[in-house]
Formats: structure tokens, C-alpha cells, sequence
């Protein structure tokens, strides 16, 4: 029948799908970033950035506190205003370079000529800066101004405004504020410009006046060099100490201090203004101001790190770009710390988020896309006209929940009923588990597998030079079940495999046991071009179906007669002529439970030696021959037998499964005891020895029974064998597994025995690694130090 495929077109559906999914994330990646971030989570990633950048106070900046023992000591507030027109000498005096009053005298003092005097104070110290209070009212916004003789007198007035964000913090300030036709700078930049009246040029803030911009504090409360207002009247500080210093006079009393939430204090401790003033201060002083990016910026730095994101997830693998995704929520974060020490600040939350987004979403959209072409192609693969096989393959189980191990459990199915099709691509070289030659018509070795390699280096046959089909197949020959005999087997093979395919059973020197199969390969047009040859290893297959064979016998046999026992007795204890005695009957039963459960626990204990999975350790071989016979010593006490250990004082390391060594140790042992007379001893010898593969443990265990017939001894270690004649109890597993258990360790056993005087088993064990029997010799030394 002629095969029909269609070939669809090289086409992807992601590509497509890319371009609008890129699209669509980066569109929203410029709104998310022109609108300035997520807000909330932008201002937490801010204020946690400022509490990390912390910088020394300014020691020009001093702030003079009306607190709380100002307040008891000077009376309740407000005060006389004589008594600031004192503090203000007295701030004059010292040579202050200039002095911020943040406090309103927006109304005349109770006292008459107190405000004169006030005014006078400041006239003298010409460098003093009042505050202009903007409130809103009924009719809108209204400014609340000093006194005309004090403003008068003043340097200058300014607003004492902070900019609140939408939690409440206080974050920025506007430099300068407008009202109809009046202007003011902020307090701070006032205070800084009256400073600057001195020749050092005030440049730098005028170019800030009419600016927005975010506070850059210097630390939490508490930060700024502060000292008490009645300190100073008192002269308790000299007014030397203010000379050349900007001085900020203001409340931090509870009862007639404002203060504020910022990004360096916390619920419980607020900060006052006048340290806030002092924070903008010291950012003018030391040119430090952190300035907003403008929300094209901020539009394009989202873009950025989303693009990246993307191209990274269409180009790695997930796990690389998962790994990319982590690397640029870094980058993200270490370029607005750069930013933010840069004094700019452009709000990363939104850069982080789209870069999260990106790869989950774009993963989702290739699970989509990978489903759906499953389940195309199934459906296109089973509406081609495909070849009717000798063996329909099985339909895909639905009892997966999940619908892709579905789509690709059926995908897989129409894979291999491909594979059947293409009989080239199921026989690639390199894809086959088994040996696999090539052969031209003429017999030579055109190619191989790499499996094929390393068999034919295994049998002295050269990889370098081209071996003929004689020369390969003269190391093997055929077991006398196949039908193909004689010295030129292999070309008769040859022949019979030009019309179909041909398999023979054959053996190597080595005793390893192969399918040979062969079949022609031919062109297009029926045109013989050689053979292809396949070696399947079948050693371990055959073994399995002989250990199979015998793994019947017995159950078919050994495990029916003690069942067979029990219904006999069942039967005989129904009738009442033949009925055994209860305690009679209930032991011979337990009797035959006990051999069936000793059979069955034989058998599990003989698979178990013969799985892959030992669970291997650094152990005492004397420890373990210790703890065998300690396993022992019930039933040897109750033969009589004793059992004498003669091992060396030292530790001998082995690198192996405790359990499973201790059981084998322990079926010697029993064995021993077992055939042992009564009143004799069983002698265990452990010696360290050298080995052809180095150091290792020798343990011979020798009794005094029957012995074992020499033809005989060569069976034992095959399982269902038994040597003794003498009715004792076993199914010959039990140095079946023994050997088993050694072998696997790396080991060998032997057995020296002779009939009438005994029979001795010898173990032999490498040793675990060097280092291990060095630290047996130190433990030996110290423990022989006084």
C-alpha cells in the first residue's frame, strides 16, 4: 500500500502571537510608567531607599527648640514677644549667619512695645527670615502675614508648606509658592538665601526658586545638632557657638508643635518642622536635592526592563529565563538605588512588576501554543493513510487529570505508530539500545552504533580498521535451538534474511547470550544494498526466565505442601476417629504456617539482594559479624552449639548495606548452627588481607556437620538447591542470597568442605577507602596510650 504523508508549512503561530503579546507589554509598561508608577509600593520602595542613605548632619545647621522645659521655665506659651527680641541679640550677638523664626506673629503682642522691641531685634541682626502661613478659608485661599513692622524688618518671609503624598508623608516641598500676585520661597530656601548675602554666590538656589522637589533628609528626628531655647537665654550655650551658623528656632513641645510623617520616622516618632526645614537646609547647603524623573523617563525605563524580560523569555529556556527574571528585578532595584544616590528618583515598582508579569504570561501563551499544536498534529497524523501494523498500538489512557500529559500521551502514541512507518528513522544508528551493524552486499562493516563499538572492542576486534562480516561473527556461535548451523552460519543467515527477517540465538567466549537479527536494506526500487544487524543482549533476559522457571517450580511445589499439610490435618480433624489432641493439632499447624512464611520471607529477602537500590555505608565488618551472632544466639542456645568469634580488636571499615550484610552474615551462621551437633562449636576467624584490588576482609565460618559431597558444592549457591540429605528444614535460598549479597558488595565466597568432618565459608570483602583503616590504626594507638 502506498504511503501518503503531507508536509504543512513552516510556520509558527507564536510569531504572530509575540508581536501582539509584545506589543500589548510594552503599551502597558509606558501607561504604568508615565502615570508614575504604583503609587503605594512605590512610595514604601522610597522611603525604605532614604532610611538607607542616612548622611551626616550639617554641624552649620543648629535648631533652637522651644520644648518642654522651655515652656516651664519661661511660662505658658505664647510669650512676650521681648522675650524672642532677647534670644534674637543674643543670636546676633554670636554672628549667626542667618536665623529662621518659625513662629507667626501674625497678630499685636498683648504686651504694648513689645513688638517694637521685636522689630528692633531684627533690624539689628538683618539676616532673619519670618514665615508666611497660607490658609484656606470660605473665599479660598488667604496668606497670613507677620506684622507689617516686623515684615518690614524681616530679610525675608516664606511659606512654611510641605507637599503631603497621598498616604500622608511628607516627602517634597514646593520651593516657591504663588497667591495672586505675591510670590514667597519656601522658609528654607529664605533662610539659605539670607545666608548667602555674604559673597558666596546663591546661584545654585535661585536656580531651585519656583521648583518641586522631593526632601533629601539626612536622618530621622533628632538628627540635626538641636539645643533648648531657655539654654541660650540662660547662656548656657555662649553665643559663640552660633557664629557663622544657620539657626532655626522652632517648637517641638507637644501642645504647640505641628508635626509630620516622613520617610525617616515611623508612627510613633514624628518629626517637627522645624526639622523638616532643617532637612531642606542642609540639602541646599550641601547641594543635595532629589529630583522627580519626568514621566517620559519613567515611561521609558519600564519599557526597557520589560523588552528585556521579553526578548529574554523568547530567546532562553524557561529555567534560563527565570533565572534572567530575577537578574533584571536586580538590575531594577540597584539602577534606582544608582538613581536615587544620583539625587533622581524614578519609581521602580512598575518596572518590577512588568518584568514579574512577562514571564508567567509568556509561558502561558507557549503551554497554549504547545497544546494546540498536539493536539493538530494528532489529529493531522490520524488523517493521514498510514500502513495497518502487524500490532495496533494501544490507545491513550484518559485517566490522567491533567490535559497536556493527556495531548502528550496521545501525541506519543502516533509518534511510534510513526516510527513504525518510517522503519529508517526507528533503525538510526545512534538511537538504538542495542548493537547495530551496517554491512555493504559483500560482508564488509560499513557503520556501527556506538554500543557496537565498545561490544566488538570487548571481543579484540579494532575499531580502526574495517572488520568483515567473518571476523565478527567468527566470535560468536549459535546455540544448538537455533536453526542455522555450521561454519558458514552466518552467510546462510545472510541469505535467508534477503526475502525477511531472519533471528538466531547465539553465544560468545564470554558466555554472554545474543539475538542476532538480521534484515536487507534495499533502495527505493528493490535494489539490494546490504543488511542491517542487530546483537540484542538477552544474557540477563534468559537468566531472569530461568530464575522465572524455578521461581514456578517452587511455588508450584515447595509452598504447596505445607497448605497441603495444613487441609490434610483439616481434614483429618473433622472426623473424630482421626482427630489429633488440640495442642497436637495447633502445633502441627503452626508447624506448616512457620515453613510457609519462612519460605516466603526467604524468597522476598532473595529479591531484595537482588535489587539496585542498597543503601550503602561506612561500616564496622566486626561490628556487624557481632550483631549477627547476637541474632543467632537464641537458636544456637537452644541446640547446644556455641558460637566462638576470633576478630581483631581494630575496626574494619566496609563500604556496605548494614542490614542486608548482617542478614547474610547470619544465614552462615544459622547454617552452621543448623547442621551442627549438639555440644560443638561453630568458629568464626575475621583477619584483615590483601586482595589483587588491595586491602580487604577475610571471614571464614567453620562447623562440624555432615559436610558437603564435592559434587555438590558447586550447586549450592543456586537457588532451590539444597546439599544436605538429612530432612532439616530450608529451599535452598539461603546462600543463594548470601552470594548474592557478597558479590553485590565487590566480594567473593567460597566453600571448603568434606564430608564427615565439616564444612568451612569463607567471605572475602574489599575494604572501604585507606583513610578509613588509618583511622582504625590511630583509634587502635590512642586507645593503647595511658
Amino acid at each position: 500500500m502506498p504511503i501518503s504523508f503531507s508536509r504543512r508549512k513552516n510556520s509558527s503561530p507564536l510569531k504572530s502571537e509575540w508581536r501582539i503579546f509584545l506589543l500589548l507589554m510594552l503599551a502597558c509598561a509606558a501607561v504604568l510608567g508615565y502615570v508614575n508608577g504604583l503609587g503605594q509600593s512605590d512610595r514604601f520602595i522610597y522611603d525604605t531607599l532614604i532610611k538607607s542613605m542616612e548622611r551626616p548632619a550639617d554641624d552649620r545647621i543648629v535648631i533652637v527648640a522651644i520644648d518642654k522645659d522651655s515652656i516651664a521655665g519661661l511660662g505658658r506659651w505664647p510669650w512676650n514677644r521681648t522675650i524672642h527680641a532677647r534670644l534674637l541679640d543674643i543670636l546676633t550677638q554670636g554672628k549667626a549667619r542667618a536665623v529662621g523664626i518659625d513662629i507667626i506673629f501674625a497678630e499685636p503682642d498683648l504686651v504694648s512695645g513689645s513688638d517694637t522691641l521685636l522689630a528692633q531685634a531684627i533690624s539689628r541682626n538683618r539676616h532673619t527670615v519670618l514665615p508666611v502661613l497660607i490658609e484656606r478659608t470660605t473665599t479660598g485661599l488667604q496668606p497670613t502675614l507677620p506684622l507689617p513692622q516686623l515684615m518690614d524688618a524681616a530679610h525675608a518671609v516664606g511659606h512654611t508648606h510641605f507637599g503631603f503624598d497621598a498616604d500622608g508623608v511628607v516627602r517634597s516641598v514646593l520651593l516657591s509658592e504663588t497667591l495672586d500676585d505675591a510670590s514667597w520661597p519656601q522658609f528654607a530656601l529664605a533662610v539659605y538665601q539670607a545666608g548667602m548675602a555674604s559673597p558666596v554666590s546663591a546661584s545654585g538656589a535661585r536656580a531651585r526658586v519656583g521648583a518641586r522637589e522631593r526632601i533629601a533628609f539626612a536622618g530621622p528626628p533628632g538628627h540635626f545638632h538641636t539645643v533648648s531655647y531657655i539654654d541660650v537665654l540662660t547662656g548656657r550655650i555662649a553665643p559663640s557657638f552660633f557664629e557663622g551658623k544657620y539657626v532655626l528656632v522652632g517648637a517641638n513641645a507637644s501642645g504647640i508643635a505641628t508635626m509630620f510623617p516622613t520617610p525617616v520616622t515611623t508612627t510613633s516618632h514624628v518629626m517637627s518642622g522645624a526639622e523638616i526645614n532643617a532637612n531642606i537646609l542642609a540639602g541646599m547647603l550641601e547641594e543635595h536635592g532629589i529630583h522627580e524623573a519626568r514621566p517620559w523617563l519613567n515611561a521609558l525605563f519600564t519599557v526597557l526592563f520589560t523588552c528585556l524580560a521579553l526578548f529574554a523569555c523568547l530567546y532562553l529556556s524557561p529555567f534560563s529565563a527565570l533565572g534572567a527574571t530575577f537578574l533584571l528585578l536586580a538590575a531594577v532595584g540597584a539602577s534606582t538605588y544608582a538613581l536615587l544616590s544620583a539625587e533622581i528618583w524614578l519609581p521602580p515598582a512598575a518596572a518590577a512588576l512588568m518584568v514579574i508579569a512577562v514571564y508567567p504570561l509568556w509561558n502561558w501563551r507557549r503551554l497554549e501554543a504547545t497544546i494546540f499544536y498536539l493536539s493538530e498534529e494528532l489529529a493531522r497524523l490520524n488523517r493521514e493513510t498510514t500502513i495497518v501494523l502487524r500490532h495496533e498500538a494501544p490507545a491513550p489512557t484518559t485517566h490522567d487529570a491533567d490535559f497536556l500529559d493527556r495531548q502528550i500521551a496521545a501525541m506519543r502514541v502516533a509518534a511510534d505508530r510513526s516510527r513504525d512507518i518510517h522503519q529508517f528513522i526507528s533503525d538510526s544508528l545512534n538511537n538504538m539500545p542495542d548493537a547495530t551493524l551496517v554491512l555493504s552486499q559483500s560482508g564488509e562493516l560499513l557503520m556501527c552504533n556506538r554500543v557496537a563499538e565498545i561490544y566488538l572492542a570487548s571481543i579484540g576486534i579494532e575499531g580502526n580498521r574495517t572488520p568483515s562480516l567473518a571476523a565478527i561473527f567468527s566470535r560468536l556461535e549459535p546455540l544448538p535451538r537455533s536453526l542455522v548451523h555450521g561454519a558458514a552460519w552466518h552467510e546462510a543467515l545472510l541469505h535467508e534474511s534477503a526475502t525477511h527477517t531472519t533471528e538466531i540465538e547465539t553465544r560468545d567466549a564470554d558466555g554472554r547470550e545474543f539475538l542476532l537479527k538480521s534484515t536487507a536494506s534495499r533502495t527505493t526500487d528493490g535494489a539490494m544494498l546490504g543488511w542491517i544487524v542487530s546483537l540484542i543482549d538477552v544474557t540477563t533476559l534468559r537468566a531472569a526466565e530461568r530464575r522465572r522457571e524455578e521461581s514456578l517450580n517452587f511455588i508450584s511445589h515447595d509452598l504447596r505442601v505445607p497448605q497441603s499439610s495444613i487441609l490434610a490435618l483439616i481434614q483429618l480433624q473433622k472426623n473424630p476417629a482421626t482427630a489429633f489432641g488440640m495442642p497436637e493439632f495447633l502445633a502441627r499447624i503452626e508447624k506448616s504456617v512457620e515453613s510457609t512464611l519462612h519460605l516466603a520471607e526467604s524468597f522476598v529477602h532473595l529479591a531484595k539482594a537482588e535489587s539496585p537500590a542498597y543503601q550503602l555505608q561506612d561500616s564496622d565488618f566486626c561490628s556487624m559479624l557481632a550483631e549477627a551472632a547476637d541474632t543467632m544466639w537464641a537458636f544456637a542456645h537452644s541446640r547446644s552449639v556455641e558460637v566462638v568469634i576470633d576478630a581483631p580488636t581494630e575496626h574494619l571499615w566496609l563500604t556496605a548495606d548494614r542490614s542486608l550484610m548482617i542478614r547474610a552474615i547470619g544465614n552462615l551462621l544459622s547454617n552452621a548452627i543448623k547442621f551442627s551437633p549438639e555440644g560443638e562449636r561453630v568458629h568464626c576467624r575475621v583477619q584483615a588481607d590483601s586482595g589483587i584490588n588491595g586491602p580487604c576482609v577475610r571471614c571464614s565460618i567453620r562447623d562440624h556437620g555432615p559436610g558437603i559431597p564435592a559434587a555438590k558444592q558447586t550447586l549450592i549457591f543456586s537457588p532451590f538447591l539444597r546439599a544436605d540429605d538429612q530432612g532439616q528444614d530450608g529451599i535452598g535460598l539461603g546462600l543463594a542470597f548470601v552470594k548474592m549479597v557478597v558479590e553485590r558488595h565487590g566480594g567473593t565466597i567460597e566453600v571448603d568442605s568434606t564430608v564427615g568432618t565439616g564444612s568451612t565459608f569463607t567471605i572475602v570483602l574489599p575494604c572501604a577507602i585507606e583513610e578509613e583503616q588509618d583511622r582504625s590504626l590511630i583509634e587502635k594507638q590512642e586507645g593503647s596510650n595511658p
